[in-house]
C-alpha cells in the first residue's frame, strides 16, 4: 500500500465467545503449601485472573479505549520474504520540527509500552523536545502479520522498521528501544546509521565485555578490572544478572531451541498464556503494582493477536539461530551516537565499562526504580531522559538536520497599537470594595512612625471613591504611544509585552530603552519622554523605547518559576532588536539598574553601548574584580568619611533598618502578601503610598497623581501580586544579595547620584560596578528620579551622550543631533 491506512481493533464475537468457554473449561494444577514464587505464578494470582477474564473483565471497553490510538496498517516488502501486512501507531506532534522517533517493543511486550509514552514525547514546548512517534507491532505480535518463511530474524525486523520510517517520510529518524527492540535498534544502526538512523537510545543495554579486537583500550581497562574491587553498583547489578541466568532463562532456553512445542500451550490456553506472561510482567519489573485489568490487557491482546500468540516466540529461535548463539551475536561496534538509561531491576546489568564499548555512548542517566519494562513502568522517568539526549543542551540536540523538536512561537513581527481600556465591571468591582473598606486604628500621635497615616489613607480611599476620574486618567494615558508585542523568552515560552515607543523627529537620535522597578511603572517615564526625544542642535535627541516589565502594567506576566534578571534582561534586549535597535543604550533605577547591568554584562558592546543609572546599588569593591579600588577601600576605612558619603551612610542605615521589611517579605513569601495586594485596594494603596513618600524627596504627590500611580497596578494586566515575584526570583527566595555573581563589565557606564536615594554608598565602591565614564551629583531627589526630577535627570544624559560628553556618539552614525 502506498499510504497508511487506518486501522481500528474488531475482534470478532466468536474469537471473544471462544475465549470465554476456554475459561469456563479451565483445568488448574496443584501447588505445594508455601510454594509462594519459588516454583513460578501462584495458584492464588491464576485463579483470580482468571475468575476476573471469565467474568468482570470487559474486553470491548478496553477496545474502545485502544482505538482512541492513532493506529494504521501499512504493506512492507521484506527482501526474501515478500510483503507483510504490519499494524503500528503513528503519533504526530503539533511541533513542526519535531524529531522522528521510532519506538520498537519486545517480548513479552507490545504497543501498549508505548501508550505512556505518547503525550510525553509529542507534548509541545519550548523547554524540552518534541517528538513524531511511530511504534510499530514487530511482525508476528499484535495486529501484525507474521512471516511463513524461516530465517527471519534481526535484520528483517530491522528493515521492516526502517522500511516504514521511509515510507513515512521520515528518511531520518532517531529510534528508541528496549529488549529485542535493543538489538532491533542496534541493528538498525548498523545497517543504516547515520545517513537514516541518526542516534538511538536503549534501556536495555544488554551486552558482554569489551573486545580486544574491536575495542583493544577498554578491553585492557576490563582486565584491569578483574583485579579491582567492583563498585556497588556494579556488585547489584551483576547480582540482578546472576539471579536472571539462574533462576529465570528458563523461559529464553526454551524459546530459543524449541518454540513450536511451546507455542502449542500458548496458542490453546488462555491459562498458559496468562501464566507464561504474567510471571515475566511481576518478576521482570520493579514492584510495579498491576491492576488485573492492565494484566487482562496485555495478555488478550497476545491471545487476540493477528498471527496467534505462539508466532511471537520464533524471534528467539531466528535470532540464536536455534539457541547456537547468544543474544545480539555479531554484533559489532558503530560510531552512531548512541544513549543509555539504567534501570536497577533490568533483567541484566552489566558494568558500564562494558556497555560503553558497545558504541559511541554520548548519554547516560542513572534511575533509582524501575525494571525491564521501563517505558510502562517509568514512562516519565524515560521520557525524561530521551528529551535530555536530545534537548537544548544534550549530546544529541539537533541530530536530525532542521528538526529539533522544540516548539517556538512565531515573535509578532509588527508592534501592535495598543489603548488601556479597563472593563467596567472591573472599575464596578473596586467602587464596591472601596465601599466596604474596614480600616484599622492607629495610635495617637502616630504619624508616619507606623507606617502610611491613617488620616492620608482615608482621605485618599474618599477621593478614590468619589471624586477621582479613572475615565479620564485613561483618556490622559492613552495619549502615549503604546504598543504591545510577543518576545520569546528561552524556556519560558512568549510573552505579551506592553511599552511606550516615542521616536524623535531627529533621523539620528540615539536610541534608549528606559526600564523601571518597583513599585514604579511606565508612568516614570512619562515626564521625561518630551525631553528626551527633543530636537535641538544643543544637545542629543533619543528614540525612547520604556517597557513595562512582565508582570507590571499591562504587560503579561510568566506563568513558570525561574524568571529572573537575565529572562527580564532577555526581554529588554529582544524588544529592541524587533524594534530595529541592534545598537542602543540604557537607563534604569531600582530594579531597572540591576537589570540594566545584567543587559550590559550580557548583550554589552555588540547590542548594549552604554548605560546609566540613578540606583547604583553596589557594595566594596571586590578584591578579585578590581584590586586597586579594594585596596583604596581599605584605606578608606581609616580615612576620615567626606560629608557626601556620612549623609549617604547614614541615609543607607536608615534605610536598612527601617525600610526594609518590604524587601524581606517580597523577597521570600511572595505570594502571601500577594493575597493582600490583589483582594483589598486599600492594602495596595497603602503599600505603594508608603514608598511613594518616604522614597522621594518630599516630592509634593496630589492625590489623583497617587491614585493613578496605585490603579495602574490595581487595574494592571496579571494583577498586582505578579510585579512582586521579581523579588523572589532576582534573589533565589533568600532574601539574598542581590548583585551576587554580577561581573564587572567594560561598557560605558553612566551614574547620577539623588540624596535621598535608599542606599548611598560611597563613589569609589561605585566605581568598581564597571567602566564609569560619567558621574553627577545632584542637591536633591529621591529613589523616582525620572518622575521627581525629570529636568536634571535629562541633563545628565544629554550631557553624557552629548557632543563633548564621555559617550558622545557611542553608536555609530547615531550622535542624537540634527
Amino acid at each position: 500500500m502506498s499510504t497508511e491506512t487506518p486501522f481500528t481493533i474488531a475482534i470478532p464475537d466468536a474469537d471473544i465467545d471462544l475465549l470465554r468457554k476456554k475459561l469456563e473449561l479451565v483445568r488448574l494444577p496443584d501447588e505445594l503449601d508455601d510454594a509462594n514464587w519459588d516454583y513460578g505464578v501462584p495458584l492464588k494470582d491464576v485463579r483470580r485472573l482468571v475468575a476476573r477474564w471469565k467474568d468482570g473483565y470487559e474486553w470491548r471497553k478496553t477496545e474502545a479505549d485502544l482505538n482512541k490510538l492513532p493506529q494504521f496498517t501499512r504493506d512492507i516488502g521484506v527482501d526474501g520474504f515478500g510483503v507483510l501486512n504490519i499494524h503500528y501507531i503513528h503519533q504526530k506532534s503539533t511541533v513542526e520540527g519535531a524529531v522522528p522517533l521510532l519506538f520498537v517493543h519486545g517480548w513479552p511486550g507490545n504497543f501498549l509500552e508505548v501508550t505512556k509514552l505518547l503525550p510525553l514525547l509529542t507534548a509541545a514546548s519550548p523547554d524540552h523536545p518534541s517528538f513524531h512517534v511511530v511504534a510499530l507491532s514487530l511482525p508476528g505480535y499484535g495486529f501484525s502479520e507474521a512471516p511463513k518463511k524461516k530465517g527471519f530474524a534481526a535484520l528483517q525486523y530491522a528493515e521492516v522498521a526502517h522500511k516504514l520510517m521511509l515510507a513515512l517520510g521520515y528518511s531520518e529518524y532517531v529510534a528508541q528501544g528496549g529488549d529485542w527492540g535493543y538489538l532491533i535498534c542496534k541493528t538498525l544502526t548498523m545497517q543504516y546509521g547515520h545517513k537514516h538512523v541518526k542516534a538511538w537510545h536503549t534501556n536495555s543495554p544488554f551486552t558482554g565485555p569489551p573486545a580486544f579486537l574491536s575495542d583493544p583500550f577498554r578491553f585492557l581497562a576490563f582486565v584491569g578490572s578483574l583485579v579491582m574491587p567492583w563498585s556497588a553498583r556494579d556488585k547489584e547489578g551483576m547480582a540482578r544478572t546472576t539471579w536472571f541466568q539462574e533462576k529465570g532463562s528458563g523461559y529464553y532456553k526454551e524459546q530459543s531451541t524449541q518454540p513450536q512445542t511451546l507455542g502449542y500451550s500458548l496458542a490453546d490456553s488462555p491459562v498458559g498464556l496468562l501464566a507464561w506472561i504474567y510471571e515475566k510482567l511481576v518478576n521482570w519489573t520493579d514492584s510495579y503494582p498491576w491492576e488485573d485489568d492492565e494484566v487482562l490487557t496485555w495478555i488478550s491482546i497476545y491471545w487476540f493477536s493477528r498471527a496467534g500468540p505462539a508466532a511471537s516466540v520464533r524471534i528467539y529461535y531466528e535470532v540464536t539461530k536455534g539457541g547456537k548463539e547468544g543474544f545480539g551475536s555479531g554484533a559489532v561496534w558503530n560510531s552512531v551516537p548512541m544513549g543509555v538509561s539504567f534501570f536497577p531491576k533490568e533483567l541484566a546489568i552489566v558494568p558500564k565499562l562494558w556497555v560503553r564499548g558497545m558504541g559511541k555512548v554520548v548519554f547516560e542517566s542513572d534511575h533509582e526504580a524501575g525494571g525491564h519494562f521501563a517505558a510502562y513502568e517509568r514512562p516519565v522517568d524515560l521520557v525524561s531522559a530521551v528529551r535530555r539526549m536530545f534537548g537544548k543542551n544534550g549530546p544529541a540536540h539537533g541530530i536530525v538536520p532542521g528538526k529539533n523538536g522544540l516548539f517556538q512561537r512565531r515573535m509578532m513581527t509588527t508592534e501592535t497599537p495598543f489603548r488601556i481600556s479597563v472593563l467596567d465591571a472591573d472599575i464596578e468591582l473596586l467602587h464596591k470594595k472601596l465601599e466596604l473598606v474596614h480600616l484599622p486604628d492607629e495610635l495617637d500621635e502616630a504619624g508616619w512612625e507606623y507606617g502610611a497615616p491613617l488620616e492620608d489613607v482615608r482621605r485618599l480611599i474618599a477621593r478614590w471613591k468619589d471624586g477621582y476620574d479613572w475615565r479620564k486618567a485613561e483618556v490622559e494615558l492613552n495619549e502615549l504611544p503604546q504598543f504591545t508585542r510577543d518576545i520569546e523568552v528561552d524556556g519560558f515560552g512568549a510573552l505579551n509585552v506592553h511599552y511606550i515607543h516615542q521616536k524623535s523627529t531627529v533621523e539620528g537620535a540615539v536610541p534608549l530603552l528606559f526600564v523601571h522597578g518597583w513599585p514604579g511603572n511606565f508612568l516614570e517615564m512619562t515626564k521625561i519622554l518630551p525631553l528626551l526625544t527633543a530636537a535641538s542642535p544643543d544637545h542629543p535627541s533619543f528614540h525612547v523605547v520604556a517597557l513595562s516589565l512582565p508582570g507590571y502594567g499591562f504587560s503579561e506576566t510568566p506563568k513558570k518559576k525561574g524568571f529572573a534578571l537575565e529572562q527580564y534582561a532577555e526581554v529588554a534586549n529582544k524588544l529592541m532588536l524587533a524594534l530595529d535597535y541592534p545598537e542602543y543604550v540604557t537607563q534604569g533605577g531600582d530594579w531597572g539598574y540591576f537589570i540594566t547591568r545584567v543587559m550590559a554584562s550580557q548583550y554589552g558592546h555588540k547590542h548594549v553601548k552604554a548605560w546609566h543609572t540613578n540606583s547604583p546599588f553596589t557594595g566594596p569593591p571586590s578584591f578579585f574584580t578590581d584590586p586597586i579600588r579594594f585596596f583604596g577601600f581599605l584605606g578608606s576605612l581609616v580615612i576620615p568619611w567626606s560629608v557626601r558619603d556620612k549623609e549617604g551612610i547614614a541615609r543607607t542605615m536608615q534605610f536598612e533598618q527601617k525600610g526594609t521589611g518590604y524587601f524581606q517579605e517580597q523577597t521570600t513569601q511572595p505570594q502571601t502578601l500577594g493575597y493582600s495586594l490583589s483582594d483589598t485596594p486599600v492594602g495596595l494603596l497603602a503599600w505603594i503610598y508608603e514608598k511613594l513618600v518616604t522614597w522621594t524627596d518630599r516630592y509634593p504627590w496630589e492625590d489623583d497623581e497617587v491614585l493613578t500611580w496605585i490603579s495602574i497596578y490595581w487595574f494592571s494586566r496579571a494583577g498586582p501580586a505578579a510585579s512582586i515575584r521579581l523579588y523572589y526570583e532576582a534573589t533565589r527566595g533568600r532574601n539574598g544579595y542581590v548583585m551576587v555573581g554580577m561581573p564587572w563589565s567594560s561598557v560605558p557606564m553612566g551614574a547620577s547620584f539623588f540624596p535621598k536615594e535608599l542606599g548611598i554608598v560611597p563613589k569609589l565602591w561605585v566605581r568598581g560596578i564597571g567602566n564609569i565614564v560619567f558621574e553627577s551629583d545632584h542637591d536633591s531627589g529621591g529613589h523616582f528620579a525620572a518622575y521627581e526630577k525629570p529636568t536634571e535627570l535629562v541633563a545628565d544624559l544629554r550631557k553624557m551622550f552629548g557632543k563633548d560628553g564621555p559617550a558622545h556618539a557611542v553608536i555609530p552614525g547615531k550622535n542624537g543631533y540634527t
